[in-house]
């Protein structure tokens, strides 16, 4: 189980001036414990849905039943067309789960084109034979400017170079009844899996959205909503000052309202869940940014690279930021070092690599704390499947309850609503 270490947030580490007395934040643990008891309460309402994802068993009786009927197509490629919450989170898991460069090894390969950059998806593309090649349209609303461009771009190709029954290539995940794709899945007789309609999209992860491509990519999505099941579980059973979501989203938001940290940098030490970070950004700033007072603005680091081109800043410069590290107790690999350095370096000999990895993280959150800058971290026993699935929902819980003490919608983005109607109407202008 995932485990929280906050006392590079406390008074006692940072000072008062900027962290927490560990006494009175107690307290407001305690007299916040209600928020938690009103998010389950609320889990039958639109947006506080994703709770229950982590009981949908259906679901993965029937994404595994489809990726049983695939095998025979042996598919090298899964290519998902979808861009924010529709991509993030599948970004998130095939990296952390199958690697940076599972693309190089001899099983299926699970891209994603989540932005409309010709260059990009021109070369993605050329590069991939099509006839061995399944898209997974995803989009809720079927009316998303992006991936419905790069649907009808993967469209013509599959007609143009006449590929028979070219509706087996495609996939959509979309609204269970409203919707532009809906009918045309109808018509053409296209699979379709359901994005839930109480479900919002970057709060979609363990739903068709990320599940369907990590299943047919050869992820153990049991265990990712088994992980799920189990961090709820620790939420609702846990006594204040252990609950996990609880101490995250009250650190949060003290610290910004009270200490002024109006930054959050998620900075894992693992290459695997940098993009973890990327997913947690978008949750985090569509979500609580809503108003002039609200929101802290989330940015991504990766440890130990980014303690070479961001933490002169971290620690000397502006004292405004708040950290989460994500720590990795015991790689699935770890390689030793050899005995080859000169005596200079002798320290580093007969090392693992994953002991090189760890003192970087213990020394960069010691000298943030040393410099007052408060920081927390997150102990994850080992990257798998089940831990991926703790993360998303400690996360997405943790959100839900921001928008409480916060005050505003957690679920939805009327700022991005707008960017939408605009681009929309350019583009019609040119008809």
């Amino acid at each position: 189980m995932i485990k929280i270490d906050l006392a590079n947030s406390l008074s006692e580490k940072v000072g008062l001036k900027d962290g927490l007395n560990r006494r009175i934040f107690n307290e407001e643990l305690a007299k916040n414990s209600n928020l938690v008891k009103k998010v389950f309460n609320l889990k039958n309402q639109s947006g506080y849905a994703f709770i229950e994802l982590a009981e949908d068993t259906a679901l993965i009786k029937k994404i595994n039943g489809f990726v049983k009927t695939q095998k025979k197509y042996k598919w090298k490629n899964i290519i998902v067309l979808g861009i924010g919450g529709s991509a993030l989170g599948g970004i998130a898991l095939r990296d952390a789960l199958l690697g940076s460069y599972h693309y190089l090894e001899k099983k299926p390969h699970l891209f994603f084109l989540d932005n409309i950059d010709p260059d990009n998806a021109h070369q993605l593309l050329k590069s991939i034979k099509i006839e061995k090649s399944i898209f997974i349209v995803i989009s809720k609303s079927g009316g998303t400017v992006e991936p419905m461009a790069l649907y009808n771009l993967v469209k013509g190709l599959l007609i143009k170079k006449r590929i028979k029954n070219y509706q087996k290539h495609l996939v959509f995940v979309t609204d269970p009844e409203k919707g532009i794709l809906r009918p045309v899945g109808k018509k053409e007789k296209i699979t379709m899996f359901d994005v839930p309609s109480k479900v919002g999209g970057r709060f979609s992860v363990l739903s068709s959205v990320g599940l369907l491509p990590a299943a047919l990519a050869g992820i153990d999505i049991s265990a990712l909503l088994i992980g799920a099941k189990k961090m709820l579980e620790t939420i609702k059973k846990s006594k204040p000052s252990d609950n996990p979501a609880l101490i995250l989203a009250l650190l949060q938001y003290l610290l910004d309202v009270k200490r002024q940290k109006i930054m959050t940098v998620m900075m894992p030490y693992s290459n695997n869940l940098f993009r973890f970070g990327d997913w947690y950004r978008q949750l985090l700033a569509e979500s609580i940014g809503k108003n002039k007072s609200t929101g802290p603005t989330p940015i991504t680091a990766l440890g130990a690279t980014d303690q070479h081109s961001q933490l002169q800043l971290y620690n000397e410069g502006i004292n405004n930021k708040w950290f989460i590290f994500l720590h990795v107790i015991k790689h699935i690999n770890n390689p030793k070092l050899g005995n080859h350095l000169p005596v200079e370096l002798n320290f580093l000999n007969n090392k693992k690599l994953g002991d090189v990895i760890d003192a970087a993280y213990i020394g960069t959150s010691e000298s943030l704390a040393e410099n007052k800058r408060p920081n927390i971290t997150l102990h994850i026993p080992q990257i798998n499947a089940e831990a991926l699935g703790e993360l998303f929902m400690l996360f997405e819980f943790q959100v839900a309850l921001l928008g409480l003490l916060y005050k505003v919608d957690a679920f939805n983005q009327p700022g991005v609503e707008q960017s939408k109607i605009i681009t929309k109407k350019i583009l019609s202008k040119t008809i």
